[in-house]
């Protein structure tokens, strides 16, 4: 019997490259809006969002941003609850 391996399964990333602003903002914000504590979202940027990273922090969440040629990776997370 072959046994099956139980992969967790990777959130297809919200991909806002090529949106004109302020679209990108939006859809990430409304994105973020269900994330659930230790919930995490990649977004596929074209650019730094640097307006996004204050709005981000008004509602506690925690970004890391990655560049790379051509495109930059954010990853948004909330941050789990305590206890």
């Amino acid at each position: 019997m072959e046994q099956v391996k139980n992969k967790m399964k990777q959130p297809t990333p919200l991909d806002v490259r090529g949106l004109a602003p302020p679209d990108p903002m939006v859809k990430i914000l409304e994105a973020t809006a269900t994330l659930q504590p230790g919930a995490t979202l990649t977004v596929l940027h074209s650019r730094v969002p640097a307006l996004l990273y204050p709005r981000l922090a008004e509602r506690g969440l925690l970004v890391e941003t990655v560049e790379e040629e051509g495109l930059v990776r954010l990853t948004i997370q909330r941050p789990p609850n305590p206890g």
